[in-house]
Order: structure tokens, then C-alpha cells, then sequence
């Protein structure tokens, strides 16, 4: 409750009894018992003076009788004077000129109504006075200012109360029901009845039907009885029951709205005659019955003239007309109220007495709304700045969007309504730092406020995992006080602790949903979005107390001269809402590690999901606090997304080697975060594999297969000589498994990789060889294909590197790549003495080299040189390779070359038997010993040679046939063509341009394309514009080909005619 008017007797102790009053523009007409009527100028307030009301003029014979009601239509010029039931009419300005309406004797109810009206698409000015008398109804109406017609309707009952609710509706009362009249139809339709149940159950909206059954609404000609009535519309009530005893009070509110009141209950229906639902959802309660009603632009005033017994005499009311909320509760001393009105359009408001009369003065409006939000009715406040009158419009929204501010930030943190605190904070247009700064500083950090922790809970996570019943807001009891059922207000019992858990997970969705709104803005391309932002006022002085503001009653009193100011200044909206462009990244920065801070607190498990994802989270605020909650795992992704990768190896290496590394401990760890890095870290990755390559639990072939040797874009973007010299310093095998995955997926035909291929392989064998065991024959086979295929190692450098003393086989692959053949045969034959391997040389190398079958029967029938390698008679001493005898080894060196000679002239005949085609005879035969046997071989050889030359002869004779034939034809072609000619007339004509050919123009002769065409003569010029290519020579002229008719074709015979 604040004060919202106070009370000023104007007129005391006059000397005649009041019996009605009205109030228009600056003039108050009080009508007696006696006929009397006064005149009284009103001066309202101002800075400069205060209220003052002086007498004008006084008509004492104005009426016979008591004056019992005056109204007033203004527009018209009618003052309308209700004495000794009948009802008089007289000029406003001269207060002359009574015009009595006999119509009307009986009358005791009176109802005025102006309004702008369309009749036939124009506007008019319609006025409209009702008046009850004797069960009927007379209706006169003005048009503007001109006297229209008058009306008439009959009442089955009598009526005690009625006002217009429009133009063409009148609601009406009586002693047992309301109903509406519809003067253009002269039909009656029942609402509802007039009692206090029904009002109850109306505003309840209750389905329930009473009266004849609940039969639904009847149209009459005139009102029936309650008893046989039905009800109105969809809105069916029960309960029923007489209440003569009672006066019932129709009262007129803003906006075309009407107050239908029975004993302290009030329902409100607009022009229509429907329910106000969506306003004005629950009833009016009022603490004492009315007498009177009457309304300012926000509330609703009430008289009544007993004082319900309590120790507090008040017999004035007032409430909000938008939330029904008691405001103020007064007491006229003097004497009782009888009539409470208003004037100048809600803007003044009488109540007078038996010889008293009041003016309730309005406090002004910046103290009423200071008032109530020091109270925390944030409802009250918004109603209050919307229907008042003396805010100026061009304020009326931005004082409305502060109050609506400081509501949701009182409904976060005392109400414990967190959705709905943070729903309308963004319909405000408001910061995320706003929503944050609701929170304990161990979440908002800087942002929070300073009084904040004083009504939270603490920081211990087993206070937010309490009991589901701690974790849910208490549900918020509406009151039944009819002193203030306002359920925003702080009469209710302030919440001591709020459920921090649920509203952590409030603000985790609201900053979840505000982050993909940042997302969308930052893929617009937006790279800063409109916020309101709260600024404080520094223009008003921070150190007055609220004590002060709500200053004593005769303060109060002396501001009441002033009533609406320019400009409303509160101290409790010191701070103004400005609309700001924040930049996206800055924004995206707070709502994300504000977000950080919010899971760590109620959803560890979204970490991952946060980090792993492109974020703006603080990097220093975001380590301390995973570091202190030991989240180490999110740790490494705040670092990856960061772009911290040394920083997140140390951390894995450290929690790798700790025994406390949990799940970060081991290798396996880094080894998968290095497949994250990308291409540019290379040399990081360098840096960091080598602790899990040397004393990690896995094997490093699967580390260099995953890190290396994969399908990621980044690893065939590494380096890779770099990595095969990493690599050799771990092992030779991982060079060699790395390289053949480069070579067989990446196809890379770099000669420094097959460099490093080769001498992986010779590192590796040299290693066996070292440690005293004999060469892996399977990683010879494997370095001897791959200097088989390969085409892009550097065969110089490979032979350097081979032993002098091994590796034989190698070396030839080797020197083949020279072409050094004869010196490669001769390791094959005499270091490795196997004649097959020889041969098998011969047959990969013959596309290279021709002559290396000669090459292999000239060592084959010649001794070895003195300076090559000869196991191959160490073999043939030890018996393993002997001659045709079969008998003992030979022992001698004589022997020993007898039986070389007989092994490699066997060998010989088979070789000249099978690779004949490969061995010219010439060559064969010079080379052949005159001592050599004449063996099958040998023929075998012969014949095949001889069998080459007969085919290379028949070869030759049909080549040469072939050619005389061709020359044949081109003789036969030659004097076809020789043979014809063509006849130039002077009627000859081209057919391309239709010109005759004359005998000094230049012309082309096209041979025909059939024989028994004629050739064709065209212009040359025309001919090279329509030709398909450049003529040739006559030489080398085909059929088709045109020749020029001068110089060009010495072939055609010209004849002139």
C-alpha cells in the first residue's frame, strides 16, 4: 500500500444540507434539500499557489423540492436536474431556461452518455440521457449539440441502478438480476443476477447454469422476473437470491468499461456487455460495501458508510483498477461520505457530505511509483505508469521497460520464478551480463552483485544436491486479504535461500540458447549485436535514503500543489536502459565461459561437448577453474581449441607419466591427441612422440602407422624426408614402414625417399650382420625387389653404400641400373655361381640392353678375371657344383677349371637352345670354341637361327611386292587424271557467285567425285572463300582435291571457245 491521494476538506459546516453535486471544468454545482444551487469556481493547484474554491453564485429557488441528483452533458450545453421525481433540463452557461420533461414525473435514476458515433459513414457527436420512471425508460438524445428525439421502453421491474456501457447499450439493475438494454432493438437480455454468489461464480467463470434450469439466455420486450430469466451468453452461474436490502451500483471506469458492484463484490464488463476476462480476470473484493464508486485513469474510489467495526476508522477506498490491488485506505472525519464523483475527465475527485465536501488530491506520480517498488509491487508499478495521466507518453515506455527490468531480477532472486525472470529479460532486449550478475559470484565472478551471496545458499556442491524438495521453488500462495491480494507483493514471506541448482539450470538453457544466437550472428557476418544495456544515473544523489524519499505526511502535503512534473525521476530507476552495439566476440566470451562455469557447478558430462566445439571461453579463468575441479581431459580441449597444443602436451605428458593421471595416463593419451594437430605442428609432433615411441606401452609401429603412415590430409602433408631421418634415429624398421606406405598410397616418386629406402634396408641388414646372426633372407628379398621396381633411387650412392663382400645379388640389381651388365653377369656367375640367376638377369635386362645374352656366353665360354669375387669354385671343390662324371671333387685349380669349363658349356648349349631368337649366329659363332661338342642343344640353336633368317627373307619379298603394286596404282591414278580436260566458253559461268568466267580471270578446276561427273570450274577467289582447307600441290593431289586452271594443274587440257 502507498499513498496515492490525500485528503483536503474544502467546504466545511455549510449551512444547508447537501443532496447532490457535479463537477465540470472549473465549476462545482452542489444542489440542497432546499432547491438550492450552489456555484463554486475551482482553482486547481500550482507551484505558484494552492487548491482554492470560492463561492460564485447562488440560486435558491432552483428547485422546489430537494435537488436529488445533477448531471451534466457538457457537450450539449444541458445541466440535468433530478427534484420531486421529475426531471428538468436547463441552459449550463446561464443555468436558465428549465425545460421540464412531464415525461418523466416518478423518475428516481438518472444516466448520462456522450460519445462520437458513425451514423451513415459520418461522425457525429451523439449525447444520450436516460432516465427511470414509473417502470419505464425515457431515452432523449442530442446529436451534435441539436436536440434528436426522445424514447421510450418499458421495465417489467424497477430499476435501481443503470449507466450506458455505449451509445446504443444500457445496463441496468434491479432488485434481483443485471441486464442490458438494446436501444436500437428495444431488446432486453439477462446477465446475470444481482447477488453476491453469482457475482463470485460470474467472475469465476462457472459453467453451471441456475434459473429456469439453466436453460441459457432469453430476449424479451421488457425485463421478467429473475425467477422465470435465463442466463446470458456462454457464462452460466448458479446461486440465486433476493438482495432488496442492498443497493447495487453501476459505475463507469476507463476505457469504455463498466463496474457492476453487489454488497463488497465487482465484476467489470466493457461496451459489449461481456466480461472482462483477459483484464481483469478475478473479481473486485472490496474490505467494506460501497455507497458510491467513481474512478481516476488508474483507480478505482470507493465510498461506504460504516466503518466494518475495526479499531481503524476508514471510509474511503482505493485500488488499482488493473490489478484490483488494495492502494489506500482513508477516513473523512467530519462526517460520512454520501456521494463520491469525479470531474474534468478523472483528472478531480469529490466526495461529499450532509454539509461537508472533500477533494482527494493525488500524490504525485513519481512518489506513487517510488512508493510501490519500494514495496516490490513491480505489478502494481507497471499498471500505475500504464493508465496514469500525468506521465507523458514519450515516458510512459521507458519507465515501463525499467520497472519491468527490476521486476525480473525480483522475480530471480524472491520469487524463485527463473524462467520467467529470464524470458522477460530477453523481451527487454537485456545483456546476458544481466541474467549473469543474478548469480553467486563463484559464477558471475565481477558481474555479480554485491548483496547477492546474502540471500543464496553457499558454493558446497552438497547444498545443490540436496533434496528434490529443497531443489523446487516454493509454490507461491496467493492471499485471500481483500487488503491486498496483489501476489507480487512483499507481504508474502521472503524466500531465505533460493533453489540455486534449478536455477543454474535455468540460466545453462537460457545461455545455451543465447549462444547459438551469437553462433547465427557470427555466421551472418554481424560483428556486433544491439543490446540494452543499464547505466546508472549519477544525476541523482546516491546517499538518500528511501526513509527520505518516503518522506513525512506534511512533506507530502506540500508537494501535492505539483502534481504532474515534466520529467519523472525516481531514485529506485537511477540507471537508464541504453541501446548499444557490443561486439559479438566480447559477448560470445562472457555467455561462454559463464557456461564453463555453470556445468561445472550442475552438468559436468557438457563439458566435453563446450570445449570440443569452437568456443570463446577465458582461457585464463576457464584453466583455473577446470585445474581446481581437476577436469584435466576438458582441459586438453580448452587448450586444443585455443590453439594451446604445447600447452596441452605438457599436460598430457605430466598426467601420462603421473600415477595419478587417471584417464589421461600412459601414452595412449597423447599419441591420440597428436592425431588432432594439424600440419603446421610438426615439429611439435616431433617433439612430443618421442617419450611414447621409446618407453611407451605400445608398439611403435602402430604409434608411426597411426601418426604417420595414415589417411589424415595433415600426415601426407608432413614432411617426409624430415620424417624418415626422425624416424631412422628410433629404428631403421620404422623408416622402412613409413616410406612403404608413402610409396604404395601416396605413390611419391621423391629420389631422397628411395634414397632413404635403400639405406633403411642396408642400416637394418648391417644391424643383423653386427650382432653375429646371418642377413634375414626375407629382408634381402625384400630390398632386392625394391631395387627391382623402383626407378628413383640414386644406384651411385647405393653402390657405395653395399659391402665389397656381400650382399652380390644387390650389387648386380645395382649395376644394372648402371649398365654395367657384363660386370653384373660376372658377380652372378662367379661371386653368387648360380647360372640361373644369370640367366634371369639376361631376360630383365634384354629390353635395356640387346647384346647381354652375348654378354652372358662370352663369360660363360671365357675364364674368370682375376679381380672378381669366385665362390664359384670354392662350390665346385666342395662337390656342390660338379660336372657331367659325377665323380670325386676336384682338388686341383686345374681340375677345378676343367670342371667349371664343362658346367658352363652345358649351361651354354642350353642357353643358345632357349634364348636363340636374343643370340645373333655371327656373334654365337665367334664366340662358340672350336672344341665345343656338337650337342642337341647346339642344333636346337642352328635350326631356330635358320628357321629367323627364312622368315626375315619371305618377310622382305612380300614387303617389296607390295610396294611395286603400290606404284602401280599411282601410275593408272596419274593418267586419269592426265587425260581429262575441261572447255572454258565465254558463257560459262561460276556457281558459287553466277559470273562468267572470262579468259584473263583466274579459276579453279575441282576434279569430279563420281565418274560420270563432269568436273566443276569455279572463280578462284570463290573457291578459296568456300574451300575446307588450303589447296595442296598438284603433285600430291587426290581426286577430290581442286587445282587452279594456270600453272597449277599442267594435267588439265584447257580448251578456249
Amino acid at each position: 500500500m502507498h499513498n496515492a491521494f490525500d485528503i483536503r476538506a474544502v467546504l466545511r459546516q455549510l449551512p444547508v444540507r447537501i443532496e447532490s453535486a457535479v463537477a465540470y471544468s472549473d465549476r462545482l454545482l452542489l444542489g440542497t434539500a432546499t432547491g438550492a444551487l450552489l456555484m463554486y469556481r475551482v482553482v486547481e493547484p500550482t507551484k505558484d499557489r494552492p487548491l482554492n474554491i470560492s463561492l460564485m453564485e447562488t440560486k435558491k429557488a432552483f428547485a422546489r423540492k430537494a435537488i436529488e441528483h445533477l448531471d451534466v452533458i457538457k457537450e450539449a450545453g444541458v445541466l440535468v436536474c433530478l427534484a420531486d421525481g421529475l426531471v428538468t433540463l436547463y441552459d449550463l452557461h446561464s443555468l436558465s431556461g428549465a425545460t421540464p420533461l412531464n415525461n418523466t414525473r416518478g423518475a428516481n435514476l438518472v444516466a448520462v452518455h456522450t460519445a462520437v458515433d458513425y451514423i451513415d459513414g459520418i461522425p457525429t457527436l451523439v449525447s444520450k440521457l436516460a432516465v427511470h420512471a414509473k417502470r419505464k425508460l425515457v431515452v432523449l438524445e442530442w446529436r451534435d449539440a441539436e436536440f434528436y428525439k426522445s424514447l421510450e421502453y418499458s421495465a417489467a421491474e424497477k430499476i435501481t441502478a443503470m449507466q450506458f456501457a455505449s451509445a446504443s447499450l444500457l445496463v441496468v439493475s434491479t432488485a434481483r438480476e443485471f441486464l442490458t438494454l438494446q436501444l436500437s432493438q428495444n431488446q432486453w437480455d439477462d446477465l446475470f443476477p444481482a447477488d453476491t454468489a453469482s457475482l463470485r461464480t460470474v467472475a469465476a467463470g462457472s459453467l453451471s447454469a441456475v434459473g429456469n434450469n439453466g436453460t441459457g439466455p432469453e430476449s424479451t420486450s421488457s425485463p421478467q422476473p429473475a425467477s422465470s430469466g435465463g442466463m446470458w451468453g456462454s457464462w452460466g452461474i448458479g446461486l440465486s437470491g433476493s438482495s432488496t436490502d442492498v443497493k447495487t451500483i453501476i459505475a463507469r471506469m476507463p476505457g469504455e468499461k463498466l463496474l457492476l458492484c453487489h454488497e463488497d463484490i465487482g465484476v467489470f464488463i466493457n461496451s459489449a456487455g461481456k466480461l472482462c476476462r483477459q483484464e481483469h480476470a478475478d473479481p473486485t473484493l472490496f474490505s467494506r460495501v460501497p455507497t458510491g464508486i467513481t474512478h481516476t485513469s488508474s483507480y478505482v474510489i470507493s465510498i461506504s458508510s460504516d466503518h466494518g467495526g475495526s479499531d481503524t476508522k476508514t471510509n474511503v477506498e482505493v485500488r488499482n483498477i488493473g490489478t484490483q490491488a488494495l492502494v489506500q485506505q482513508l477516513c473523512l472525519t467530519d462526517e460520512t461520505p454520501m456521494q463520491v464523483f469525479n470531474g474534468s475527465g478523472g483528472k478531480q475527485v469529490w466526495a461529499v457530505g450532509r454539509h461537508t465536501v472533500w477533494r482527494l488530491i493525488p500524490a504525485p506520480i513519481q512518489q506513487q511509483v517510488e512508493d510501490v517498488l519500494a514495496a516490490g509491487q513491480y505489478d502494481e508499478a507497471l499498471s500505475l505508469v500504464a493508465r496514469s495521466d500525468s506521465i507523458l507518453e514519450s515516458e510512459k515506455e521507458e519507465l515501463t521497460v525499467k520497472i519491468r527490468w527490476l521486476r525480473a531480477r525480483w522475480l530471480f532472486r524472491e520469487q524463485a520464478k527463473y524462467e520467467e525472470a529470464l524470458s522477460e529479460l530477453t523481451d527487454l532486449g537485456a545483456t546476458p551480463t544481466e541474467a549473469i550478475s543474478l548469480c553467486p559470484e563463484r559464477i558471475a565472478g565481477e558481474l555479480a552483485d554485491e548483496d547477492i551471496e546474502d540471500e543464496v545458499g553457499g558454493s558446497d556442491s552438497d547444498e545443490l544436491a540436496g533434496d528434490e524438495q529443497n531443489q523446487q521453488p516454493q509454490p507461491n500462495m496467493e492471499s485471500t486479504d481483500s487488503v491486498n491480494p496483489n501476489k507480487h507483493s512483499k507481504s508474502k514471506p521472503k524466500q531465505k535461500q533460493v533453489m540455486w541448482k534449478e536455477a543454474l539450470y535455468a540460466i545453462m538453457r537460457y545461455l545455451t540458447e543465447h549462444r547459438r544466437w551469437l553462433q547465427r550472428a557470427a555466421a551472418d557476418g554481424k560483428r556486433g549485436l544491439e543490446y540494452a544495456v543499464r547505466v546508472l544515473d549519477d544525476s541523482l544523489d546516491d546517499g538518500v535514503d528511501d526513509c527520505d524519499i518516503r518522506s513525512s505526511q506534511q512533506a507530502h502535503k506540500a508537494r501535492c500543489d505539483d502534481d504532474s512534473l515534466p520529467h519523472v525521476r525516481l531514485k529506485r530507476l537511477r540507471f537508464s536502459l541504453e541501446h548499444m552495439e557490443i561486439p559479438v566476440a566480447a559477448m560470445s566470451q562472457v555467455v561462454d565461459t559463464t557456461l564453463l562455469k555453470v556445468y561445472l557447478e550442475c552438468s559436468p558430462g557438457l563439458l566435453g561437448p563446450l570445449l570440443r566445439v569452437k568456443n570463446h571461453c577465458d582461457v585464463e579463468q576457464s584453466e583455473g577453474l577446470l585445474i581446481e575441479h581437476r577436469r584435466f581431459s576438458e582441459l586438453v580441449d580448452l587448450y586444443h581449441g585455443k590453439g594451446l597444443y604445447r600447452k596441452a602436451l605438457q599436460l598430457l605428458q605430466s598426467q601420462g607419466m603421473s600415477p595419478d593421471g587417471g584417464a589421461l595416463r600412459g601414452t595412449y593419451p597423447t599419441v591420440r591427441y597428436l592425431l588432432r594437430l594439424p600440419a603446421d605442428q610438426f615439429e611439435l609432433i616431433l617433439e612430443y612422440i618421442r617419450w611414447p615411441l621409446q618407453e611407451g606401452e605400445e608398439l611403435p609401429s602402430s604409434i608411426v602407422a597411426s601418426v604417420f603412415a595414415d589417411d589424415r590430409p595433415a600426415a601426407e602433408t608432413f614432411p617426409r624426408p624430415r620424417v624418415a631421418s626422425f624416424l631412422r634415429i628410433v629404428s631403421p624398421s620404422l623408416v622402412i614402414q613409413y616410406l612403404t606406405y608413402v610409396f604404395e598410397t601416396w605413390n611419391d616418386e621423391t629420389g631422397v625417399l628411395h634414397d632413404d629406402m635403400v639405406s633403411a634396408y642396408l642400416d637394418l641388414i648391417g644391424s643383423t650382420v653386427s650382432t653375429g646372426d646371418a642377413p634375414d633372407e626375407q629382408l634381402r628379398q625384400r630390398l632386392r625387389r625394391f631395387l627391382r621396381t623402383s626407378k628413383r633411387y640414386s644406384p651411385e650412392k647405393t653402390l657405395a653404400r653395399l659391402p665389397d663382400d656381400g650382399l652380390l645379388q644387390e650389387r648386380a640389381l645395382v649395376l644394372s641400373r648402371l649398365g654395367r651388365h657384363e660386370h653384373a653377369l660376372g658377380l652372378l656367375v662367379f661371386g653368387v655361381a648360380s647360372l640361373t640367376l644369370a640367366e634371369q638377369y639376361c631376360v630383365d635386362n634384354v629390353d635395356s640392353c640387346a647384346g647381354v645374352f652375348v654378354l652372358l656366353l662370352k663369360i660363360l665360354v671365357e675364364p674368370p678375371p682375376s679381380d672378381i669375387v669366385d665362390n664359384e669354385a670354392a662350390l665346385i671343390r666342395s662337390g656342390d657344383l660338379t660336372g657331367a662324371d659325377g665323380g670325386s671333387p676336384p682338388s686341383t685349380a686345374a681340375q677345378v677349371e676343367d670342371a667349371r669349363q664343362t658346367v658352363h658349356r652345358r649351361f651354354a648349349g642350353h642357353f643358345l637352345s632357349m634364348h636363340h631368337q636374343h643370340i645373333p649366329a655371327a656373334d654365337a659363332l665367334r664366340l662358340l670354341p672350336p672344341d665345343l661338342s656338337f650337342t642337341s642343344d647346339l642344333l636346337a640353336y642352328l635350326r631356330g637361327q635358320l628357321c629367323a633368317l627364312d622368315q626375315a627373307t619371305r618377310a622382305s619379298d612380300v614387303v617389296r611386292n607390295l610396294r611395286v603394286g603400290e606404284d602401280t596404282q599411282s601410275k593408272r591414278r596419274l593418267h586419269r587424271l592426265q587425260s581429262g580436260f575441261v572447255v572454258i566458253s565465254e558463257s560459262r559461268t561460276c556457281p558459287h557467285c553466277l559470273k562468267r568466267i572470262g579468259s584473263g580471270t583466274a579459276f579453279a578446276v575441282i576434279p569430279p567425285q563420281e565418274k560420270a561427273a563432269r568436273p566443276v570450274v569455279v572463280h578462284y577467289s570463290c573457291w578459296q572463300r568456300h574451300k575446307p582447307s588450303p589447296p595442296s600441290h598438284a603433285e600430291s593431289r587426290s581426286d577430290s582435291s581442286p587445282v587452279s586452271g594456270e600453272a597449277r594443274v599442267p594435267s588439265i587440257k584447257l580448251k578456249w571457245s
